[in-house]
């Protein structure tokens, strides 16, 4: 086996590699579109961990935790 043809088998297997990460990512985007409604659940949960800590909250405030935007 000649360096062309090594580089030529190095070349399809990066490649190859590359195109299964990126079909992998699409994958994993379009399930997470499709389970939006389990999803969402994390969503508030992740929103509520990463808002400030507070003894009373404001109806902005909990909008912002649940909706993710003030209605």
């Amino acid at each position: 086996m000649n360096k062309l043809e090594k580089g030529f088998y190095i070349l399809i297997l990066t490649g190859m590699s590359f195109l299964l990460g990126v079909f992998y990512t699409f994958y994993k985007i379009d399930q997470r579109t499709w389970n939006e409604e389990i999803l969402k659940a994390r969503d508030i949960e992740t929103r509520y961990i990463n808002y400030k800590q507070k003894k009373y909250y404001k109806k902005s405030d909990l909008d912002l935790i649940i909706f993710g935007e003030v209605k």
